[in-house]
């Protein structure tokens, strides 16, 4: 393209205006961000934006502009309403260096503008600057100066607030030590009144109670891991009980130890001692004293809490793995003496006692509860930000410490990445056009369309596989657990068996053990099943208001101790009919999905309440679970109840908690439903049809053992192990039993004018055409009075049979129930309306 004209006076007279409208623009915006600055930098760093601005200027404008911008800028700094203020000593300074660097700028610019070379560039690059290659060296000079600017600033604000944010973690470090110190030395002061309660009296008349004492001893330190043993000593120092062994060594003395003679002589209301090996234990331990009195008021001697060290030293250590800027934290006496540290000082075996840095000591000294100073350590020669707190009424303080050393990494990996960011960003805003930047994002965007195109269909794919991976997996674990339900039922028939024709080895110790044994391998089947949705349901009416309660101990060790719990249940709700294995099931759940959205601790309420009535008008019971965790997103709160769905992509999940929860409450007839907010908590509800209490009158107690039975049984099972255990059973209690293989087998036997027996017992489960529901059909319509009852360990089978109106019994069956049924079976057939032609008709032919 042809060069461009010389301008002329008028043009270079028209374009003067908005060029100093621009330069005062200039000057104004750089006054006006470095104020906004003024929070964070303080008065430090006063024209942190003045220098490019007159770069800027200068660049762009000329030296006039240039100049305006550093006097305008010197001159507000000198203002005192105008923040940030400058010392009158320092202007001086700053201007000569705002004009040096003004110069020679624009003598740049110019030589640029006249052809000339310029420094670093090839000697023959001569030209008329066009406006636009002005504004692209506008464009390099603010790509330069503008995230050199912003490096400078979020360097120096990247420094404060690190060094704030390290002060910040020592104090919440302190404040963690000493909640936990303060916790366990109250736990220790209650334990030792309770234990002087205990053991009041005389020195004879408790020695010679000492088993009971030790007992109670032991039950009071029971689950508390701070606590090594508690003792109570006489008057003379000898032990009276102890709570970790019985009897007490009667040798053993502690009246030469301070802390005895301290409260011998100077009673306090606690007294802790420093760090000490104890003589019968040979552990590391120290003592949380109070003073006993005898009735008189005289020392009758004291009551001791052994406290471990290492229960503070670990607890220290898991703050520093959580938090590695924390590299000192110490439990320390008011006298200087060190009772427990992280890291360790000195050696194994060497002396308890080490003072605290002088410059912490003074201020504990001087009385102040609290404090924080920055300190070096005399004993490493790190510099720490320190954080000292006074432990509640007790004379003892915890202090933490932040290493300046690790602030500073974490600073210096903070410029590291902003440099890292901002030197391509710069590059690029010197060398990309528009055009490239339309033409790359345009680029960037289908490349993006089509990136998650495939990620989404890489996904479909991932989870198809996992889906048929799962089935696959359900199916094979439905079939183990059957044919593992069938091993359970030959034991325990064996076992019933055994214990009917020897009733004195009924409880042999191994003869219990197998016993157990098939109550666990019940128990397991049973999860199997249910992970494979095959589980045989067994409903019973339960009555929430002493059930749910009954469930603390099962969830608590679920939830851990950092969520605290709380279960009401309203004195109204009306009784439900569930499987109560599977309720179990689903409220653990959910608390484990409690668990998992309040890492950092929270409460978890359960409660009970009647809802009202369904669409349908069946009356409902809400059993409600509300956690206060991190919540649900709304997008994905309406997948939730998915087989497989889960937000924990990274954790341990399988999905199948919530969809657990979801079928059982459809089994049951009812259904779930679910509210969560973020930041705020989930609250899961299982709506259960309510059971009227009138219709649940109590049953008479049922006698284990149903006693001697009359009649013929014909028992209908494919596995020979388990028809003979079965049969073994019913022989027992006094049954005939007649067995056949198939239903088809069966069946046939029937019609063929075999004798009709008194009942039919039969599996659902079995080869051949006709199943044992089939069968059970088939002998209603040819014998309506002939008993039929069922074995099955499918769910769906079972509820097949239960719509059909059969009995049906879920497997494995105690023996037990079995022969209850059977009774209950023959004798409601026994009674039922019907003449006796029908009765005794022979078979079709």
């Amino acid at each position: 393209m042809p060069p461009p004209r010389p301008l002329t006076a008028v043009a270079e007279r028209s374009r003067a205006l908005p060029r100093w409208l621009l330069t005062l623009a200039t000057a104004v915006l750089a006054i006006g961000l470095r104020a906004l600055l003024q929070p964070v930098l303080g008065d430090k760093l006063p024209f942190l934006l003045a220098y490019p601005a007159i770069v800027l200027a200068s660049s762009l404008w000329g030296i006039g502009p240039g100049l305006f911008v550093a006097f305008a800028t010197a001159l507000v700094a000198g203002m005192p309403w105008i923040p940030p203020t400058v010392d009158a000593a320092e202007r001086p300074m700053h201007v000569g260096a705002f004009c040096l660097v003004a110069i020679f700028i624009s003598l740049f610019a110019n030589l640029r503008a006249r052809g000339g070379p310029a420094p670093g560039a090839d000697a023959t690059d001569t030209g008329f600057v066009t406006p636009l290659e002005t504004w692209l060296r506008a464009v390099l000079w603010g790509a330069v100066l503008v995230p050199s600017t912003a490096f400078v600033a979020a360097s120096w604000w990247g420094y404060e607030h690190a060094v704030a944010e390290a002060q910040a973690a020592s104090g919440r470090a302190a404040t963690l030590v000493r909640g936990q110190a303060q916790h366990t030395f109250e736990i220790a002061e209650q334990i030792a009144h309770r234990a002087d309660q205990a053991a009041r009296g005389e020195d004879a008349v408790l020695r010679a109670v000492e088993a009971e004492i030790h007992a109670r001893l032991a039950d009071m330190v029971a689950g508390l891991p701070a606590i090594v043993n508690l003792n109570v000593w006489d008057a003379s120092g000898r032990a009276i009980a102890r709570s970790d062994r019985y009897p007490a060594d009667r040798a053993a003395a502690v009246d030469d130890r301070a802390y005895f003679q301290q409260q011998r002589k100077t009673p306090v209301p606690l007294g802790i001692s420093e760090v000490l090996t104890g003589r019968q234990t040979g552990l590391r331990l120290l003592n949380a004293t109070i003073r006993r009195q005898a009735v008189e008021g005289q020392f009758a001697g004291i009551v001791a809490v052994s406290l471990s060290p290492e229960f503070f030293s670990d607890y220290y250590r898991s703050l520093a793995v959580e938090n590695p800027t924390l590299t000192r934290f110490a439990l320390v006496r008011t006298d200087g003496t060190i009772l427990a540290d992280w890291p360790r000082t000195g050696v194994e075996g060497g002396p308890p006692r080490t003072p605290m840095n002088d410059e912490v000591y003074a201020l504990v000294k001087s009385g102040d509860l609290e404090g924080h100073i920055e300190t070096t350590s005399r004993r490493d020669g790190q510099r720490r930000f320190v954080s000292f707190q006074r432990v509640g009424s007790y004379p003892l303080y915890v202090v933490a410490g932040v290493s300046r050393d690790a602030m500073l990494a974490g600073w210096w990996r903070f410029v590291g990445l902003l440099a890292a960011l901002l030197t391509p960003v710069t590059a690029g805003l010197s060398y990309v056009s528009l055009v490239a930047l339309r033409k790359t994002r345009r680029e960037q965007s289908i490349t993006a369309a089509l990136n998650d195109a495939v990620r989404r269909r890489a996904a479909a794919e991932k989870g198809m596989l996992e889906s048929q991976k799962l089935e696959t997996l359900a199916q094979l674990t439905g079939g183990v657990a059957h044919d593992f339900n069938n091993l359970l039922a030959i034991v325990s028939s064996s076992l019933h068996v055994h214990r009917h024709l020897h009733p004195e080895l009924g409880e042999e110790r191994h003869v219990q053990a197998m016993t157990r044994a098939v109550q666990s391998g019940t128990r397991l089947t049973r999860q199997l099943l249910s992970f494979s949705r095959r589980q045989a349901l067994r409903p019973e009416v339960i009555a929430l208001q002493s059930w749910l309660p009954g469930t603390e101990g099962l969830l608590r060790s679920t939830l851990g101790s950092r969520i605290a719990m709380e279960i009401t249940v309203e004195p109204d709700v009306c009784p439900i009919s569930v499987d109560v294995a599977e309720l179990e099931l689903a409220l653990i759940n959910l608390a484990l999905n409690a668990k998992h959205a309040m890492p950092a601790g929270g409460r978890l309420r359960i409660g009970a309440r009647n809802e009202g009535a369904s669409e349908d008008g069946t009356s409902m019971v809400a059993i409600g679970v509300a956690d206060t965790g991190v919540g649900i997103a709304a997008d994905v709160l309406p997948r939730v109840f998915e087989p497989f769905f889960t937000t924990r992509m990274n954790e341990v999940g399988s999905g199948l908690g919530l969809s657990q929860v979801h079928g059982f409450c459809a089994q049951a007839g009812g259904r779930a439903r679910i509210s969560s907010e973020p930041g705020v908590g989930t609250t899961v509800e299982m709506l259960l049809p309510a059971e009227h209490p009138q219709a649940h009158a109590p049953l008479a107690l049922v006698a284990a053992d149903p006693g001697r039975m009359e009649g013929q049984v014909l028992l209908v099972e494919d596995n020979d192990d388990v028809a003979q255990s079965t049969a073994a059973i019913l022989q027992a209690a006094g049954l005939v039993v007649t067995h056949q293989w198939s239903a088809d087998a069966a069946l046939a036997a029937l019609q063929g004018g075999a004798t009709l027996p008194d009942i039919v017992l039969s599996d659902i489960e079995m080869p051949g055409k006709l199943s044992g529901m089939d069968l059970a059909f088939r002998l209603r319509e040819s014998w309506p009075r002939l008993p039929v009852v069922l074995i099955t360990g499918y769910a769906k089978q079972l509820e097949d049979a239960v719509s059909g109106g059969l009995r049906v019994l879920p497997k494995p069956t105690p023996p037990q129930d079995l022969l209850r049924e059977l009774r209950r079976a023959m004798g409601d057939a026994a009674h039922s309306p019907g003449d006796a032609e029908a009765a005794a008709a022979q078979p079709p032919r």
